[in-house]
Protein backbone atom coordinates (compact mmCIF):
# COMPACT_ATOMS: atom_id res chain seq x y z
CA UNK A 1 0.00 0.00 0.00
CA UNK A 2 1.26 3.64 -0.94
CA UNK A 3 1.58 6.45 1.85
CA UNK A 4 -2.00 7.52 2.24
CA UNK A 5 -3.10 11.55 1.57
CA UNK A 6 -6.18 12.54 3.71
CA UNK A 7 -7.56 15.83 4.19
CA UNK A 8 -7.61 17.54 7.65
CA UNK A 9 -11.37 17.79 8.29
CA UNK A 10 -12.49 14.00 7.53
CA UNK A 11 -8.69 13.27 9.31
CA UNK A 12 -9.75 15.25 12.57
CA UNK A 13 -13.33 13.67 12.62
CA UNK A 14 -11.72 10.51 12.65
CA UNK A 15 -9.09 11.56 15.11
CA UNK A 16 -11.98 12.33 17.29
CA UNK A 17 -13.67 9.39 16.95
CA UNK A 18 -11.27 7.40 18.09
CA UNK A 19 -10.01 9.51 20.90
CA UNK A 20 -13.87 8.85 22.22
CA UNK A 21 -13.82 5.32 21.67
CA UNK A 22 -11.26 4.80 24.33
CA UNK A 23 -13.78 6.16 26.91
CA UNK A 24 -12.55 9.94 26.66
CA UNK A 25 -15.11 12.54 27.53
CA UNK A 26 -16.48 14.45 24.17
CA UNK A 27 -14.56 18.05 24.69
CA UNK A 28 -11.23 16.24 25.75
CA UNK A 29 -11.36 13.97 22.55
CA UNK A 30 -12.19 17.30 20.33
CA UNK A 31 -9.48 19.02 22.03
CA UNK A 32 -6.82 16.37 21.61
CA UNK A 33 -8.21 15.29 17.87
CA UNK A 34 -7.69 19.24 17.15
CA UNK A 35 -4.33 19.45 18.44
CA UNK A 36 -3.16 16.34 16.90
CA UNK A 37 -4.66 17.36 13.16
CA UNK A 38 -2.93 21.05 13.98
CA UNK A 39 0.05 19.19 14.54
CA UNK A 40 0.12 17.68 11.15
CA UNK A 41 -1.22 20.94 9.42
CA UNK A 42 1.80 22.80 10.90
CA UNK A 43 3.94 20.52 9.29
CA UNK A 44 5.21 18.46 12.81
CA UNK A 45 4.13 14.91 11.90
CA UNK A 46 6.13 13.90 14.75
CA UNK A 47 3.66 15.43 17.31
CA UNK A 48 -0.07 14.60 14.83
CA UNK A 49 -2.37 11.58 14.35
CA UNK A 50 0.75 8.94 14.49
CA UNK A 51 0.72 9.60 18.42
CA UNK A 52 -2.84 7.51 18.21
CA UNK A 53 -1.85 4.23 18.21
CA UNK A 54 0.75 5.13 21.15
CA UNK A 55 -1.91 6.23 23.06
CA UNK A 56 -4.06 3.17 22.35
CA UNK A 57 -1.34 1.16 23.53
CA UNK A 58 -0.84 3.04 26.97
CA UNK A 59 -4.11 2.73 27.99
CA UNK A 60 -4.06 -0.71 27.74
CA UNK A 61 -1.39 -0.94 29.72
CA UNK A 62 -2.82 1.35 32.28
CA UNK A 63 -0.55 4.53 31.98
CA UNK A 64 -3.01 6.35 30.38
CA UNK A 65 -6.54 7.17 31.40
CA UNK A 66 -8.17 8.64 28.69
CA UNK A 67 -11.17 9.39 31.14
CA UNK A 68 -9.51 11.39 33.14
CA UNK A 69 -10.46 14.88 33.35
CA UNK A 70 -7.99 17.90 35.06
CA UNK A 71 -8.63 19.58 38.14
CA UNK A 72 -7.56 23.07 39.61
CA UNK A 73 -5.14 22.04 42.44
CA UNK A 74 -4.33 24.85 44.28
CA UNK A 75 -4.46 28.65 42.62
CA UNK A 76 -3.97 31.80 44.22
CA UNK A 77 -5.02 34.29 41.71
CA UNK A 78 -1.51 34.55 39.17
CA UNK A 79 -0.08 31.01 40.28
CA UNK A 80 -1.93 27.59 39.73
CA UNK A 81 -1.45 23.74 40.09
CA UNK A 82 -3.73 21.36 37.46
CA UNK A 83 -3.97 17.84 38.23
CA UNK A 84 -3.98 16.18 35.38
CA UNK A 85 -4.98 12.86 36.68
CA UNK A 86 -2.86 10.82 34.28
CA UNK A 87 -5.38 11.79 31.48
CA UNK A 88 -4.72 13.28 27.94
CA UNK A 89 -2.21 15.95 28.42
CA UNK A 90 -3.44 18.29 25.81
CA UNK A 91 -6.40 19.53 27.04
CA UNK A 92 -4.96 19.45 30.76
CA UNK A 93 -2.07 21.78 29.27
CA UNK A 94 -4.42 23.90 27.50
CA UNK A 95 -6.77 24.08 30.43
CA UNK A 96 -3.30 25.79 32.71
CA UNK A 97 -2.50 28.15 29.70
CA UNK A 98 -5.96 29.05 29.27
CA UNK A 99 -6.50 29.45 33.30
CA UNK A 100 -2.92 31.88 32.95
CA UNK A 101 -4.60 33.79 29.93
CA UNK A 102 -7.58 34.80 31.74
CA UNK A 103 -5.70 35.91 35.03
CA UNK A 104 -2.77 37.32 33.54
CA UNK A 105 -4.85 40.50 32.47
CA UNK A 106 -5.44 41.64 36.01
CA UNK A 107 -1.20 41.60 37.11
CA UNK A 108 0.86 41.46 34.13
CA UNK A 109 1.62 37.43 34.09
CA UNK A 110 0.07 34.31 35.21
CA UNK A 111 1.49 30.89 35.46
CA UNK A 112 0.45 27.25 36.30
CA UNK A 113 2.21 24.15 36.65
CA UNK A 114 0.50 20.53 35.20
CA UNK A 115 1.26 17.01 37.65
CA UNK A 116 0.20 13.98 36.59
CA UNK A 117 0.16 14.64 32.94
CA UNK A 118 0.87 11.84 29.93
CA UNK A 119 2.49 13.37 26.63
CA UNK A 120 1.12 16.67 25.79
CA UNK A 121 1.69 17.24 22.05
CA UNK A 122 3.20 20.09 19.94
CA UNK A 123 4.04 22.54 22.52
CA UNK A 124 3.81 25.45 20.13
CA UNK A 125 0.04 24.97 20.08
CA UNK A 126 -0.14 26.17 23.57
CA UNK A 127 2.05 29.28 22.86
CA UNK A 128 0.00 30.09 19.65
CA UNK A 129 -3.01 30.39 21.28
CA UNK A 130 -1.60 32.62 23.92
CA UNK A 131 -0.54 34.81 20.63
CA UNK A 132 -4.09 34.66 19.39
CA UNK A 133 -5.17 36.51 22.75
CA UNK A 134 -2.07 39.25 22.06
CA UNK A 135 -0.22 37.79 25.12
CA UNK A 136 3.41 36.32 25.78
CA UNK A 137 3.42 32.65 26.15
CA UNK A 138 5.80 30.46 27.61
CA UNK A 139 5.35 26.31 28.22
CA UNK A 140 8.46 24.05 29.10
CA UNK A 141 8.08 20.01 30.00
CA UNK A 142 10.67 18.09 31.06
CA UNK A 143 11.67 14.34 32.44
CA UNK A 144 15.11 13.37 34.43
CA UNK A 145 16.49 10.57 36.45
CA UNK A 146 18.02 7.08 35.76
CA UNK A 147 16.76 5.80 32.58
CA UNK A 148 14.87 8.57 32.36
CA UNK A 149 14.36 9.50 28.53
CA UNK A 150 16.32 8.79 25.60
CA UNK A 151 18.97 11.08 26.02
CA UNK A 152 22.11 10.62 27.38
CA UNK A 153 23.46 13.95 29.70
CA UNK A 154 26.33 15.89 28.49
CA UNK A 155 29.07 13.77 28.48
CA UNK A 156 27.39 10.63 29.38
CA UNK A 157 26.22 7.40 27.45
CA UNK A 158 23.39 6.49 29.51
CA UNK A 159 19.45 7.50 29.36
CA UNK A 160 18.85 10.48 31.78
CA UNK A 161 16.72 13.15 30.06
CA UNK A 162 13.49 13.61 27.53
CA UNK A 163 12.98 15.72 24.80
CA UNK A 164 12.39 18.33 27.44
CA UNK A 165 11.21 21.23 25.06
CA UNK A 166 10.47 24.77 25.17
CA UNK A 167 8.29 27.46 23.28
CA UNK A 168 7.72 31.24 23.24
CA UNK A 169 4.85 32.80 21.49
CA UNK A 170 5.07 36.69 20.56
CA UNK A 171 2.08 38.05 19.58
CA UNK A 172 2.98 40.32 15.80
CA UNK A 173 -0.43 41.84 14.93
CA UNK A 174 -0.69 42.18 11.16
CA UNK A 175 1.81 39.19 10.24
CA UNK A 176 2.16 35.69 11.83
CA UNK A 177 3.39 35.63 15.37
CA UNK A 178 6.68 34.78 16.08
CA UNK A 179 6.70 30.97 17.94
CA UNK A 180 9.90 29.37 18.72
CA UNK A 181 9.60 25.89 19.60
CA UNK A 182 12.51 23.47 19.93
CA UNK A 183 13.32 19.90 21.58
CA UNK A 184 16.74 20.13 23.53
CA UNK A 185 17.68 17.54 21.66
CA UNK A 186 18.81 17.85 17.87
CA UNK A 187 15.57 15.97 16.73
CA UNK A 188 12.49 15.20 18.62
CA UNK A 189 12.21 11.56 19.17
CA UNK A 190 9.09 11.69 16.95
CA UNK A 191 10.83 12.85 13.94
CA UNK A 192 13.10 9.78 14.61
CA UNK A 193 9.93 7.47 14.55
CA UNK A 194 8.09 9.26 11.47
CA UNK A 195 11.69 8.28 9.95
CA UNK A 196 11.29 4.97 10.60
CA UNK A 197 8.25 4.33 9.63
CA UNK A 198 9.21 5.98 6.35
CA UNK A 199 12.62 3.72 5.69
CA UNK A 200 14.69 6.42 5.87
CA UNK A 201 18.06 6.89 7.58
CA UNK A 202 18.75 9.91 9.47
CA UNK A 203 20.88 12.48 9.41
CA UNK A 204 24.42 12.36 10.60
CA UNK A 205 24.73 13.53 14.54
CA UNK A 206 20.86 13.22 15.45
CA UNK A 207 21.80 9.60 17.33
CA UNK A 208 24.18 7.56 19.34
CA UNK A 209 23.92 3.78 19.18
CA UNK A 210 24.28 1.84 22.31
CA UNK A 211 27.90 1.85 22.50
CA UNK A 212 27.50 5.67 22.29
CA UNK A 213 28.79 5.84 18.36
CA UNK A 214 26.80 8.00 15.95
CA UNK A 215 24.62 6.23 14.06
CA UNK A 216 22.02 6.87 11.04
CA UNK A 217 19.64 4.00 11.11
CA UNK A 218 16.78 4.91 13.66
CA UNK A 219 16.22 1.11 14.82
CA UNK A 220 19.54 1.58 16.77
CA UNK A 221 17.79 4.24 18.82
CA UNK A 222 15.07 1.52 20.27
CA UNK A 223 18.09 -0.53 20.33
CA UNK A 224 19.32 0.80 23.33
CA UNK A 225 20.92 4.31 21.92
CA UNK A 226 20.20 7.78 22.24
CA UNK A 227 19.14 11.45 21.07
CA UNK A 228 21.71 13.67 20.77
CA UNK A 229 21.80 17.08 22.50
CA UNK A 230 21.18 20.17 20.85
CA UNK A 231 24.48 21.30 19.95
CA UNK A 232 26.57 18.29 19.36
CA UNK A 233 29.52 17.27 21.19
CA UNK A 234 31.00 20.71 20.39
CA UNK A 235 28.12 22.36 22.09
CA UNK A 236 25.90 20.09 23.75
CA UNK A 237 26.42 21.53 27.11
CA UNK A 238 23.89 24.06 26.06
CA UNK A 239 21.24 21.75 25.11
CA UNK A 240 22.25 19.88 28.56
CA UNK A 241 21.19 22.89 30.26
CA UNK A 242 18.57 23.70 28.92
CA UNK A 243 17.00 20.15 28.95
CA UNK A 244 17.87 20.04 32.68
CA UNK A 245 16.10 23.58 33.43
CA UNK A 246 13.10 22.21 31.44
CA UNK A 247 12.67 19.27 34.28
CA UNK A 248 13.89 21.37 36.70
CA UNK A 249 11.54 23.84 36.08
CA UNK A 250 8.64 21.29 35.51
CA UNK A 251 9.50 19.99 39.09
CA UNK A 252 7.49 22.43 40.64
CA UNK A 253 4.52 20.84 39.89
CA UNK A 254 5.76 18.09 42.51
CA UNK A 255 6.34 19.77 45.09
CA UNK A 256 4.37 18.69 48.07
CA UNK A 257 2.65 16.10 46.02
CA UNK A 258 2.65 12.68 47.91
CA UNK A 259 1.61 10.34 44.62
CA UNK A 260 4.01 8.07 43.96
CA UNK A 261 3.72 8.22 40.37
CA UNK A 262 3.94 11.91 40.08
CA UNK A 263 6.35 11.62 37.45
CA UNK A 264 3.49 10.47 34.84
CA UNK A 265 2.37 7.00 34.65
CA UNK A 266 3.63 7.37 31.01
CA UNK A 267 7.11 7.48 32.13
CA UNK A 268 6.89 4.07 34.15
CA UNK A 269 8.76 3.48 37.18
CA UNK A 270 9.22 7.33 37.97
CA UNK A 271 11.30 6.63 41.20
CA UNK A 272 14.02 9.21 41.45
CA UNK A 273 12.82 10.79 38.79
CA UNK A 274 11.78 14.26 38.62
CA UNK A 275 8.66 15.88 35.93
CA UNK A 276 6.30 18.47 35.07
CA UNK A 277 5.14 20.82 32.96
CA UNK A 278 4.87 24.85 33.28
CA UNK A 279 3.09 27.55 31.41
CA UNK A 280 3.17 31.23 31.67
CA UNK A 281 1.08 34.16 30.19
CA UNK A 282 2.44 37.32 30.26
CA UNK A 283 0.22 40.56 29.01
CA UNK A 284 2.07 43.33 27.39
CA UNK A 285 -0.95 45.55 28.33
CA UNK A 286 0.67 45.55 31.67
CA UNK A 287 3.69 46.55 30.96
CA UNK A 288 2.77 49.39 28.77
CA UNK A 289 -0.13 48.47 26.22
CA UNK A 290 -0.58 45.87 23.83
CA UNK A 291 -0.14 47.92 20.81
CA UNK A 292 2.82 49.78 21.61
CA UNK A 293 4.29 46.19 22.35
CA UNK A 294 3.30 44.82 18.89
CA UNK A 295 4.41 48.08 17.85
CA UNK A 296 7.97 47.35 18.75
CA UNK A 297 8.12 43.72 17.90
CA UNK A 298 6.49 44.01 14.40
CA UNK A 299 9.19 45.72 12.47
CA UNK A 300 12.05 43.74 14.20
CA UNK A 301 10.24 40.68 12.55
CA UNK A 302 9.97 42.14 9.70
CA UNK A 303 13.46 43.12 9.54
CA UNK A 304 14.73 39.81 10.19
CA UNK A 305 12.54 38.84 7.42
CA UNK A 306 14.03 41.17 4.98
CA UNK A 307 17.66 40.11 5.46
CA UNK A 308 19.91 39.12 3.00
CA UNK A 309 19.50 35.23 2.24
CA UNK A 310 22.61 33.01 2.68
CA UNK A 311 23.46 31.33 -0.49
CA UNK A 312 21.90 28.42 -0.10
CA UNK A 313 18.63 29.52 1.35
CA UNK A 314 15.34 31.67 -0.76
CA UNK A 315 14.67 34.00 2.12
CA UNK A 316 15.11 34.44 5.51
CA UNK A 317 12.19 32.91 7.68
CA UNK A 318 10.99 33.96 11.13
CA UNK A 319 9.85 31.47 13.62
CA UNK A 320 6.67 30.40 13.09
CA UNK A 321 6.49 31.58 9.62
CA UNK A 322 7.69 27.93 8.45
CA UNK A 323 4.13 26.26 10.09
CA UNK A 324 2.02 29.17 8.83
CA UNK A 325 3.23 28.34 5.26
CA UNK A 326 2.95 24.11 5.80
CA UNK A 327 -0.74 24.95 6.79
CA UNK A 328 -1.90 26.78 3.70
CA UNK A 329 -0.74 24.40 1.79
CA UNK A 330 -1.77 20.98 3.52
CA UNK A 331 -5.17 22.58 4.02
CA UNK A 332 -5.50 22.66 0.41
CA UNK A 333 -3.50 19.45 -0.45
CA UNK A 334 -4.08 17.20 2.25
CA UNK A 335 -1.74 15.70 5.03
CA UNK A 336 0.10 12.66 3.86
CA UNK A 337 0.78 9.58 6.01
CA UNK A 338 3.41 7.12 5.49
CA UNK A 339 2.45 3.66 4.92
CA UNK A 340 3.75 2.05 8.30
CA UNK A 341 1.95 4.56 10.30
CA UNK A 342 -1.42 4.25 8.62
CA UNK A 343 -1.41 0.50 8.69
CA UNK A 344 -0.57 0.63 12.41
CA UNK A 345 -3.14 3.30 12.82
CA UNK A 346 -5.74 1.17 10.85
CA UNK A 347 -5.19 -1.88 13.40
CA UNK A 348 -5.78 0.33 16.51
CA UNK A 349 -8.84 2.03 14.76
CA UNK A 350 -10.35 -1.44 13.94
CA UNK A 351 -10.11 -2.58 17.14
CA UNK A 352 -12.18 -0.07 18.67
CA UNK A 353 -14.80 -0.17 15.85
CA UNK A 354 -14.03 3.00 14.37
CA UNK A 355 -13.71 3.07 10.50
CA UNK A 356 -10.87 4.80 8.90
CA UNK A 357 -11.06 8.36 6.86
CA UNK A 358 -11.26 8.47 3.44
CA UNK A 359 -7.80 8.56 1.89
CA UNK A 360 -6.39 8.25 -2.01
CA UNK A 361 -2.94 7.12 -2.50
CA UNK A 362 -0.06 9.70 -2.53
CA UNK A 363 1.69 10.37 -5.80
Amino acid sequence: MPDRVVHSGPLEAWANRFVEAMGTPADIAAEVARHLVGSNLAGHDSHGVMRLARYKAEAVAGQLRPHARPELFRENGVCAIVDAGHGFGHFATMTAMNWCLERAPARGIAAAAVRHSNHIGRLGEYVERAASRRMVGLVTVGIAGPGAGLTAPFGGRTRFLGTNPWAIGVPARGRAPFVMDFATTTVAEGKVKVSRARGAQLSPGVILDPAGEPATDPEQLYAGGTLTLLGGRLAGHKGYGLSMAAALVGALAMVGDDDPTSAGNSFGDATGWIAGVFTIAIDPEWFGGRDAYEALVRPVLASAGAAEPAPDAERVLVPGEPEAISRQRRVGEGITIAEATWTELEDASTSLGVPMPDSRPSE
